[in-house]
């Protein structure tokens, strides 16, 4: 490993030239995937190399400035963005090894989920993640440090699965780390959701099984019905999903079971058209008649009402069309409260309904569930959890009404004493942190041990885990 301790500063300059992107280049600034927020960093870095990683987090921290890693953007939120410096992680790729005998593999942490899903299937045999979430188009570094999830009652969140992280402290000569379940336990239960802020992390060492497919079942229930039988039905298989679709009153269930029969996977062009371009039509005609609202969500609920069968790849399978790009939102309750809260949220939506003035929302709002994890600052921390998630979409990227919808949302999550999804955007300060999470002050002496200088504190960590008064709105193109 290089001595970076005694390279001298204007060496690590010279080096880094080549990863350092030119301000006049277009990946000088940065924009999420939904472009709901945006920056534009003091400097920004693309390396490809562990080497490359720690000579920026050197160089950061002999020049007192801060740093983020950011892989695709995915988050709707503006936990990727910065005005310090930026790392641009995705060209850090590729299968380091696979090892079924051990159940596992190790990824560069810039690797997209796509490319993971391909390199995996290649083995031989070949083997697959053994849970995954509703995208796979995020980096796994990304996805690890805000502890996304799937959907399973006996599943955790996707950064259980992990068995080791390679990170690089910015620590005088950027010394690179293992942390596991067996090395520096407190570090590596921190990086399970580190929000970039402990380490720059370069290697992922996860979990997987032999490849499997999914044989999913989905069928229109009402609304009454599934939460009349919601614990029974959670428990029906290895995976469910629940999408409610307010204004069609009716609600999709999703069963999936691992099978090894051959794929029967669902396709229609026909249904592409129908569910992607007139449904991005009518929401964009809502966007100028709310009236209309209500109308796109039956038809929604229309197209979707139909009862399927699909066997397919299991990521394939879990994998969501999120449509359109949109302000999203989502909430992590204990499962326990799940049919409380989802009544009180039904008695909510009705009211705005049926209210001429009232709030006009989109669909479907998405149910899923994980099981309870010891991850420090994991929304599944210490209980079963059922998460609830909602869109408002921008057709054609245009904005839209959506903050007195989001408020509200939150609010009432927040009264059955929901954990917002890192990756979301969210108004909790420190104080709300603390009183959620019992291991908080466990993380924050975490940061301050391998980070005392502050090289990693982004403006989102500073603003919700240092209690700075950062503006929510800091990054948005209109910050009022």
């Amino acid at each position: 490993m290089a001595d970076l301790a005694s390279q001298a500063t204007h060496e690590l300059q010279s080096a880094l030239e080549p990863v350092s992107v030119p301000t006049t280049s277009p990946r000088a600034s940065f924009a999420n995937w939904a472009k709901t927020f945006e920056c534009r960093p003091q400097r920004v870095f693309a390396p490809v190399n562990e080497l490359q990683c720690r000579q920026i987090v050197e160089l950061a921290r002999r020049e007192g400035a801060t740093l983020h890693p950011v892989g695709v953007g995915h988050s709707p939120s503006d936990l990727p963005c910065t005005k310090g410096w930026l790392v641009r992680m995705e060209g850090l790729k590729g299968m380091i090894n696979a090892e079924l005998d051990k159940r596992s593999a190790t990824f560069y942490s810039g690797t997209v989920l796509h490319a993971i899903h391909a390199d995996l299937a290649r083995c031989d045999p070949p083997l697959a993640l053994p849970n995954i979430g509703s995208i796979s188009d995020q980096t796994i570094g990304g996805l690890i440090s805000t502890a996304s999830h799937g959907s399973g009652v006996k599943f955790p969140v996707l950064s259980q699965h992990v068995r080791s992280l390679t990170l690089v402290l910015p620590l005088p000569g950027a010394p690179v780390v293992r942390a596991s379940p067996t090395e520096d336990v407190e570090l590596f239960k921190a990086s399970l959701c580190g929000l970039g802020a402990t380490g720059l992390m370069v290697q992922v060492e996860i979990e997987v099984e032999e490849a499997f497919r999914l044989k999913e079942t989905k069928e229109g229930r009402s609304v009454d019905e599934v939460l009349e039988n919601l614990d029974e039905i959670k428990q029906s298989a290895e995976h469910v999903r629940v999408w409610w679709y307010p204004d069609g009153q009716g609600m999709v269930v999703g069963r999936a079971n691992r099978t090894y029969g051959p794929a029967q996977p669902s396709a229609s062009l026909v249904g592409h058209i129908l569910g992607y371009h007139v449904t991005q039509f009518f929401l964009f005609a809502s966007r100028y008649f709310a009236f209309l609202t209500p109308w796109v969500g039956r038809w929604a609920w229309w197209l979707s009402n139909t009862n399927s069968v699909v066997v397919d790849d299991g990521y394939r399978v879990l994998n969501f069309d999120c449509l359109f790009p949109q302000y999203a939102l989502e909430w992590a309750i204990d499962a326990a409260n799940t049919k409380a809260c989802l009544a009180e949220m039904r008695e909510w939506l009705d009211k705005e309904a049926s209210d001429p003035k009232g709030l006009r929302v989109h669909f479907p709002i998405e149910i899923r569930w994980s099981s309870a994890d010891d991850i420090y600052l994991s929304p599944s921390y210490g209980r079963e959890t059922c998460w609830i998630g909602v869109v408002t979409y921008r057709p054609y990227g245009l904005p839209v009404p959506y903050r007195k919808f989001h408020e509200r949302f939150a609010d009432l999550l927040a009264s059955h004493g929901g954990r917002p999804h890192w990756a979301k955007q969210h108004a909790l300060r420190p104080k709300d942190v603390e009183a959620l999470y019992p291991k908080f002050e466990e993380f924050r002496r975490v940061i301050e041990r391998v980070d005392p200088e502050g090289v990693l504190r982004s403006e989102y960590v500073k603003r919700h885990i240092e209690g700075e008064d950062i503006a929510e709105r800091m990054f948005k193109r209109r910050p009022l």
